[in-house]
C-alpha cells in the first residue's frame, strides 16, 4: 500500500515540514542556535593560554569570551615538554604536561562555569598548537609523528579525566588555519568586514617560531597556491595566507646567535654595555647560548645577520608577494611589540622610524641603561626591533619595494571608550569560521 493511500498528501507534507523544523514550537533558526560552551587552549610557541567562550551558532556566530587565563609562569610552549625541558624549571617531560600546564588552565575557568551552572562534561576543550609543535617534527625537529600523537593522546586523556569533553587536540596548519584565523578575527574586530561593506586588510603577524602573511586577493581560491575561501555571514573573500617557520621573533634571534661569523652569541644585536651575566640566553639544542662578551650594538651587522636569514627562508618557502594584496597591511603581535619596546611610534610608520629609534636607544655607550635589563623581554628589545625592521624594510624585507603598503601596527588588546574590550585572537577566528552556519 502506498503511504498516501492511507494518509492524505497534505497531512504527509505537514508532518514533513514539522520534522524539518526541529522540536515542536521551535523555528529552524531557534533549533540551530542552542548555546555552546567551548574552551580553547592556544598552545603557542612562546606560551600556553586558555579562553572560555559562550557561542550561539549562526550565519554570523555570536561569540562571547567569558573567561581567560594567560597561562603558567615560566611556560614557553608545550613543545618543551616533548624535549624534557618543560615547565617553569625546564625539567619536565611529556607525561607532566597535564598536571603542570593543562590542569591549571582548566582550573582557572572552572569558577565561571560553576557560576553559570554549566557542567564540565558539557564543555568541549580544544587544544590548538602552533609553530612550536610544527617545528618539533622531523626533519625540522627531532620527533617522529608517533611521538607527537602519543603526546596529544596523553593530553586528551588528561582532559577527559578532568571531566571535560576533549575536542580537537592537534597541531594547526600554519597556512590554511593559524594565519587565516587571525586574519578573520582582526578583520572582524577592526574592519567589521563580515557585516558591512568595509574592505578587509592584510596582516603581518610575527609569533615566537613563525611569521604569517595574510591578505585579501582577487585570485581564485586554490590551496596549492595558498589562497583560501573564507565565508562568514554570506560574505566570501579570497585570502592568501602563508606561514614561515623560523621567521618568528624567537627562532630568528636563536639563528642570529649561532651565526659564524661573528660567533659572538649575538652580541652585535644587544644594547651596548650589556654583559654576558645580564643575558638570560636562549636554549638551543639543549644548551643555553649567551653573548660571549660585552655587547656592542652594530646596526649594520645586526641588520645583515637578520637579512641573511630572511632571504634564505623566503627563498626556501616562497615570496608572499605583498603587492598582490587588494588592501594595505597591519602589523600585529611581535611587530607591534617591537615598536613599543624600542619607543618608536607604532602608528603610520615610515621606513626609517624603527631603524632610527633602534640606533638612538641601542647604539650609544652604556645604552644598556635604557632598559630594565633584568627582564628578559627588555634584554631582547634591540634584537627584536632590529629583526622587525629588517623583516619589513631590509634588503629582503616584505615592503622594501612598496613601503607605503605597510599602513600601521595594532595592539592585540582592543580598547573601546577607554576600556578593555577583548583581544585579537586566532582562537576567536577559529570559532567564527567553525560555527558560521
Amino acid at each position: 500500500m502506498r503511504l498516501e493511500a492511507k494518509f492524505p498528501l497534505a497531512a504527509i507534507l505537514s508532518v514533513a515540514a514539522m520534522l524539518a523544523a526541529g522540536p515542536v514550537g521551535l523555528s529552524p533558526a531557534a533549533a540551530a542556535s542552542a548555546t555552546v560552551y567551548t574552551a580553547v587552549i592556544d598552545a603557542g610557541s612562546s606560551g600556553t593560554r586558555i579562553s572560555l567562550y559562550e557561542i550561539t551558532p549562526g550565519p554570523y556566530p555570536v561569540i562571547k569570551e567569558i573567561a581567560k587565563h594567560k597561562g603558567v609562569a615560566g611556560d614557553e610552549g608545550i613543545d618543551d615538554f616533548l624535549d624534557h625541558v618543560g615547565g617553569p624549571k625546564k625539567d619536565l617531560g611529556p607525561d607532566a604536561v597535564g598536571e603542570a600546564l593543562i590542569g591549571p588552565l582548566l582550573d582557572a575557568v572552572a569558577p565561571t562555569l560553576k557560576a553559570r551552572g554549566v557542567q564540565d562534561r558539557d564543555v568541549v576543550i580544544d587544544l590548538l598548537a602552533t609553530a612550536g609543535m610544527r617545528s618539533a617534527l622531523k626533519p625540522i625537529g627531532t620527533h617522529d609523528q608517533s611521538d607527537v600523537d602519543a603526546f596529544y593522546d596523553g593530553i586528551r586523556h588528561f582532559i577527559t579525566q578532568k571531566g571535560f569533553a576533549a575536542g580537537e587536540i592537534r597541531t594547526t596548519d600554519g597556512s590554511a588555519e593559524e594565519g587565516l584565523w587571525t586574519w578573520i578575527d582582526l578583520n572582524d574586530r577592526y574592519r567589521d568586514a563580515f557585516r558591512t561593506d568595509k574592505a578587509p586588510v592584510g596582516i603581518v603577524e610575527v609569533g615566537g617560531s613563525s611569521m604569517q602573511v595574510s591578505y585579501p586577493t582577487t585570485a581564485t581560491p586554490d590551496p596549492a597556491r595558498n589562497v583560501y575561501a573564507v565565508t562568514i555571514n554570506g560574505k566570501t573573500f579570497s585570502v592568501f595566507d602563508r606561514t614561515y617557520i623560523g621567521l618568528g621573533i624567537d627562532d630568528a634571534r636563536r639563528t642570529m646567535r649561532q651565526q659564524d661569523p661573528p660567533a659572538n652569541g649575538g652580541a652585535h644585536c644587544f644594547p651596548t654595555g650589556m654583559q654576558p651575566t645580564d643575558d638570560s640566553g636562549d636554549l638551543i639544542g639543549g644548551k643555553l647560548v649567551r653573548i660571549t662578551g660585552p655587547a656592542i650594538f652594530d646596526a649594520t651587522q645586526c641588520r645583515a645577520s637578520y637579512s641573511a636569514l630572511i632571504e634564505k627562508r623566503l627563498a626556501e618557502l616562497g615570496d608572499p608577494v605583498v603587492a598582490n594584496s587588494t588592501s594595505p597591511f597591519y602589523g600585529i603581535a611581535a611587530v607591534r611589540y617591537a615598536y613599543e619596546q624600542i619607543g618608536a611610534t607604532p602608528q603610520l610608520p615610515d621606513p626609517s622610524s624603527l631603524a632610527d629609534a633602534v640606533a638612538a636607544k641601542c647604539v650609544p655607550a652604556n645604552a644598556v641603561g635604557n632598559f630594565r635589563i633584568s627582564q628578559k623581554f627588555e634584554q631582547r628589545a634591540c634584537a627584536s626591533a632590529a629583526y622587525i625592521d629588517a623583516l619589513l624594510y631590509g634588503p629582503s624585507g616584505l615592503f622594501r619595494q612598496n613601503p607605503e603598503r605597510f599602513k600601521t601596527t595594532i595592539a592585540d588588546q582592543i580598547v573601546v571608550d577607554g576600556k578593555a574590550a577583548g583581544s585579537i585572537s586566532r582562537t576567536k577566528g577559529y570559532l567564527l569560521q567553525k560555527y558560521a552556519r
